[in-house]
């Protein structure tokens, strides 16, 4: 699947899954146990509250496998703050 452009292989979404799990973020968790089950190779179907989630719940303790999609989305948040602005 992909998430903001990026390719994300079966076990790094696996491990992003629980991570969203662990850090009470259910709903988005689900998404993404979702597209893996349908093995969903173009952009996984995630809101912005989604994109939001993923990045609370990396934090500061990311996994070096999810380091890229995490400084991603960052960077989708200042695009889309300078767009508002």
């Amino acid at each position: 699947m992909r998430i903001v452009g990026l390719r994300i292989g079966a076990p790094a979404a696996r491990l992003l899954q629980g991570i969203l799990e662990e850090g009470g973020y259910s709903d988005t968790a689900a998404r993404i146990a979702e597209a893996i089950d349908l093995h969903v190779t173009t952009e996984a179907p995630l809101t912005a509250d989604d994109h939001e989630a993923i990045l609370v719940a990396l934090g500061d303790g990311c996994p070096p496998s999810l380091s890229r999609l995490r400084r991603e989305l960052l960077e989708e948040q200042r695009r889309l703050r300078r767009f508002r602005t």
